[in-house]
């Protein structure tokens, strides 16, 4: 049977479980074409052409995308959309800000952790999955297992409402605007839509599977992305509490997990599941919770702007 060329974009894939991510399937797709979607296109683009040395593959190409922005997801769908390139099978929600304090607001003003690690990736699924239906696809939203409060002992970790968490200045005590609450809660919000955008593509009849993945923590990703000798000293100190919890990995491991969730055969008919590096497991009993799941959704539509006319699921 002849080999039907598709499309994978990996957001963040310019560096760490990104890159790793789509340098295997590139690796693993030869006849495939992987774009690299980041905000820094200079990056993007020595990234793009270190992968096609080391992986043997041409088809790889780099595109501009800023999560923090509504009109740079839009402008990003509309260029794909526009382009000649193959149909969309994969979608990796990878790219994510994570233990940097005081990030400041997105361009629409909120915060950065929540917009960028639910609100960027809610837009950019719903608007791309048209491009899925014809021939079917996998979307993966990288979460962690920070998500689960019981398992890191994080307490007073419950949702209540996405506003809360787009504008926390206004909605939560001092506590809570830190990273150690917001970038958990952002993750807890990206198995909250993966579950909630799986029930509805399945009513749709959609051949699309949906799933969440965990990559445990990588110490050489570092926590802010600053590789300095505070970062280096709290990665190694995390590195003993992840290691008797049984999350340590690497980066090499987790993002050649990650790319086999989008290239193997075995993974064609999951869908609405949690992967803890490649194996099902439960997430937090929180984490099953249909009403916030439907709130953040309902709210998520409301703050993004989105019409039904952008998004083939149904959005009420």
């Amino acid at each position: 049977m002849e080999h039907k060329e598709r499309t994978f974009i990996i957001t963040g894939g310019n560096s760490g479980l990104g890159y790793q991510c789509a340098s295997d399937i590139a690796k693993a797709c030869k006849g495939d074409h992987v774009i690299i979607a980041c905000r820094n296109l200079e990056k993007g683009s020595a990234a793009c052409k270190n992968l096609i040395s080391e992986t043997g593959n041409s088809n790889i190409s780099v595109l501009t995308l800023d999560l923090a922005s509504f009109e740079s997801i839009r402008n990003f769908c509309e260029a794909f959309s526009n382009s000649k390139y193959p149909p969309l099978y994969g979608l990796v929600c990878n790219a994510a800000v994570s233990f940097a304090n005081n990030l400041g607001k997105t361009k629409e003003g909120f915060d950065m952790t929540f917009g960028v690690n639910h609100l960027g990736h809610f837009l950019l699924t719903n608007l791309l999955i048209s491009e899925m239906i014809a021939n079917g696809g996998r979307i993966v939203f990288v979460t962690s297992d920070r998500h689960n409060p019981a398992k890191w002992m994080i307490k007073d970790f419950v949702y209540t409402d996405a506003i809360h968490l787009a504008y926390p200045e206004k909605y939560l005590d001092k506590k809570k605007q830190t990273v150690n609450f917001k970038y958990p809660m952002s993750k807890l919000c990206n198995i909250y839509c993966t579950y909630e955008m799986t029930d509805r593509i399945e009513e749709a009849g959609f051949d699309i599977t949906v799933n969440a993945f965990n990559p445990g923590f990588m110490a050489s990703t570092g926590l802010d992305g600053k590789p300095t000798v505070v970062n280096r000293i709290k990665n190694n100190l995390i590195q003993i509490p992840a290691a008797l919890l049984g999350t340590l990995s690497t980066v090499k491991k987790s993002g050649s997990l990650l790319a086999s969730m989008m290239t193997n055969s075995a993974y064609a008919n999951i869908t609405g599941k949690y992967f803890d590096r490649g194996k099902v497991i439960p997430s937090s009993n929180q984490s099953y919770n249909k009403e916030n799941a439907k709130n953040l959704w309902n709210r998520s539509v409301e703050l993004v702007h989105l019409k039904q006319s952008d998004t083939i699921i149904t959005l009420w």
